[in-house]
């Protein structure tokens, strides 16, 4: 029988249906087109080939979750070797499999950031410092740091060379040349180049040859320092992205909208500049200067030498000045700027007002001021550079002046040759070049420290949530809750606000208990604390007797499952959306809780089906829609408790009769704590807890409590607090 290419490529996504064309490689029973085969696509794509028969040999045996995990992910590396000698034969994959196979080959071949040290102590609720962000620990990335450093000494040497080549070539024709022929000897081309014109030409091949190397090595380092950039600009977002979502929950509630966003892009941004800044204009600079002051004592002398580091002094001094009262009008000139675009603004956005009111000659009015105050502070802008500009010259060219005249005096008294002259211009020049950066560097440096403080202030900031040292996983036995003696209180700017006062509430294995209670007084937060977005002040929460504070944060969230009120989707796919429950999850997985869910007819009647997009916060969709999506999810992560969030509050009455059906499938055998404020949420469950006050006033089952007239419950109904 043909061997079934198709058979043997499986998407990364978990998609557990094969694509029916068929497409005949070789069959097993022809030797030559095996080994032609084997010898085309490669000795190890064939070993996967073997492994993934071999797994199917096997599929039919019995097997753990965690040996199905594991041998997912071996089917799944079989897959893309395959789709590699797949490729190599000529042979066309489905445009959704390439694209999944190739995003987990970018994913697996680079760092793995989730194990670095930093993400690591990131969990842990560890600070990172300057140093960790600025100095890689990747030791390929400090190979890379040393080799761009040789590189830039490099550069700079021959950068060196350049004016020295130009003054021996002038002293080669204007000078005797029995002194430069003396210079050749020590590169072995004594006697054979004696005349002036083939001295000066050695010195005119060497000068070419010195630009040629600057200009490569320079290059070059730019070439392997832009990885060590890239990568430590990769490596601290991911920290950064991290340790955001390690924050605590009140910190990014309190949070302005965008401010974090800000401070991360920023913060990047800034950390980009300042090793930029440092590596391409600091550092070579000053390493330059210190060459060109070492050459100039060594050929002329240290008071030429002492002459040029004043004048770089005064220069690199005056510039700083002028720059710092510069940042403080290009500030004012930005806000002129930005006040002016906001009258723009408010005035188009009211257009209709303005003509109701006949106001456009008062609107004119008031953007011409603002306008005016803009122009005022730009052409204050530009008069500052204007003086900027010819101090920096005036500087400049006084050092050099004096420079070239204790030149001009050490060839009168034959202490110096021409070509120095020569050399003390180009060196000079050399050094001006970086040196007219110094305001921008200045100015850049100072913008992108301030940019940066702000980034290490939120990387600093330590989360009160956070694993203990040596934290165990949770260990799911029976799957009872308890919360005992439970206290919290939300802190605001009038003090605290005590929301559970010794709260204790047991929901045992695989029962439902329903939690009821006026709105607003903190039923979510109950379920939050399950989750660990918040830590008692006082009492302790406990799975199957394990202190939830002692246990992984990871495998805490892993065993609980939520379907909220409000169940925010991601501007993805509704497969995306649903496999966020489970991402090893196979697409057959992915339909059957949808349709366990009541979502799978819907999903198939949309013109992309599951890859339809959902838009921003799942806007696209229904709320009904939405909240069977978020059940799904819950299905699909299959976990061992159920937490139910006043999920059907704001839904018509028949999207929450299929709600709940699907909610009854789910919470079947679980242990499930629903939060609600409907009858029909609630008529079903095991038992109900009355919650008032910060506490359990009342609890018992569900026709107890039902058939008690006197009781809180009915007290609740009868105030329209549950909604029949």
């Amino acid at each position: 029988m043909p061997y079934n290419v198709n058979r043997l490529c499986r998407s990364l996504s978990g998609l557990s249906k094969f694509q029916r064309q068929p497409r005949t490689l070789c069959t097993p029973t022809d030797p030559a087109g095996w080994a032609a085969s084997r010898s085309e696509i490669g000795r190890e794509a064939w070993r996967d080939i073997a492994w993934v028969r071999h797994r199917r040999r096997i599929s039919t045996q019995k097997a753990t979750p965690n040996h199905v995990s594991a041998e997912r992910r071996q089917y799944e590396g079989a897959g893309a070797a395959f789709h590699c000698g797949w490729s190599c034969l000529g042979g066309k994959q489905a445009p959704e499999h390439a694209a999944l196979l190739s995003a987990k080959r970018a994913h697996s071949t680079g760092p793995n950031i989730e194990r670095s040290e930093e993400i690591q102590r990131i969990k842990a609720g560890k600070v990172l410092t300057l140093r960790d962000l600025l100095w890689p620990r990747d030791q390929m990335l400090k190979k890379r740091i040393a080799l761009s450093m040789t590189f830039l000494v490099l550069s700079k040497l021959s950068t060196i060379v350049i004016p020295l080549c130009m003054s021996a070539m002038i002293d080669a024709i204007a000078a005797n040349p029995a002194a430069n022929a003396g210079l050749l000897m020590n590169v072995g081309l004594g006697g054979l180049i004696t005349t002036p014109l083939g001295i000066a030409q050695v010195y005119l091949v060497a000068y070419c040859v010195a630009r040629i190397s600057a200009a490569f090595f320079t290059e070059t380092r730019n070439a392997v320092f832009s990885t060590v950039m890239e990568r430590t600009g990769m490596l601290n977002a991911s920290k950064m992205f991290m340790k955001i979502h390690c924050l605590d929950i009140d910190f990014l509630i309190a949070a302005k909208s965008g401010e974090i966003s800000n401070v991360f892009t920023r913060g990047i941004k800034a950390i980009s500049q300042v090793l930029r800044i440092l590596v391409f204009q600091i550092v070579p600079t000053v390493l330059e200067f210190a060459m060109v002051t070492a050459l100039l004592c060594y050929k002329l002398g240290p008071t030429i030498a002492s002459l040029t580091v004043g004048t770089m002094i005064v220069y690199v001094l005056f510039t700083a000045l002028v720059t710092q009262k510069r940042m403080v009008l290009r500030k004012q000139m930005v806000n002129a700027e930005q006040s002016a675009a906001g009258v723009f603004t408010d005035s188009i956005t009211n257009a209709e007002a303005v003509r109701y009111y006949n106001a456009e000659n008062r609107e004119l009015q008031r953007y011409a001021s603002q306008q005016s105050d803009y122009e005022n502070n730009a052409v204050r802008v530009q008069q500052s550079l204007a003086l900027l500009n010819f101090g920096q010259n005036a500087i400049f060219n006084t050092g050099l002046f004096f420079s070239m005249w204790l030149t001009l005096r050490g060839i009168a008294e034959g202490t110096a040759n021409f070509g120095d002259l020569i050399l003390v211009n180009t060196l000079l020049f050399q050094l001006a070049i970086p040196l007219n950066l110094i305001g921008t560097m200045y100015r850049e440096t100072k913008t992108s420290m301030v940019d940066l403080q702000k980034f290490l202030s939120l990387m600093q900031h330590e989360p009160k949530v956070h694993d203990k040292p040596g934290a165990k996983d949770l260990v799911i036995k029976a799957g009872k809750i308890e919360f005992k003696n439970v206290c919290h209180a939300y802190e605001n700017s009038v003090g605290a606000l005590k929301i559970l006062q010794d709260f204790s509430l047991t929901v045992e294995q695989g029962k439902t208990v329903a939690i009821v209670g006026n709105s607003g007084t903190g039923k979510t937060t109950i379920a939050k604390m399950l989750f660990r977005f918040y830590e008692p002040s006082a009492g302790q929460i406990l799975i199957d007797g394990q202190d939830i504070r002692d246990v992984t944060i990871s495998s805490l969230r892993n065993a609980i499952g939520i379907v909220p009120q409000d169940v925010v989707l991601f501007n993805e796919t509704i497969e995306y959306n649903i496999r966020y429950g489970n991402p090893d999850a196979s697409m057959d997985d992915v339909v059957a809780a949808a349709k366990r869910a009541g979502i799978d007819d819907t999903i198939r009647h949309l013109p992309l089906g599951y890859n339809t997009v959902v838009g921003e916060r799942g806007m696209k969709l229904s709320g009904g829609e939405k909240q069977r999506i978020g059940i799904a999810r819950c299905f699909l992560k299959n976990p061992s408790i159920l937490v139910f969030d006043e999920a059907t509050s704001s839904l018509d009455a028949m999207t929450e009769h299929k709600i709940l059906a699907a909610f009854r499938s789910l919470s079947a055998d679980r242990t499930t704590i629903v939060i609600a404020h409907r009858l029909s949420s609630i008529i079903e469950a095991d038992e109900i807890a009355i919650f008032c006050n910060g506490k359990i006033v009342e609890k018992g089952e569900t026709e107890q409590l039902m058939g008690n007239p006197n009781g809180y419950l009915q007290e609740i109904i009868r105030s329209n607090q549950i909604i029949h």
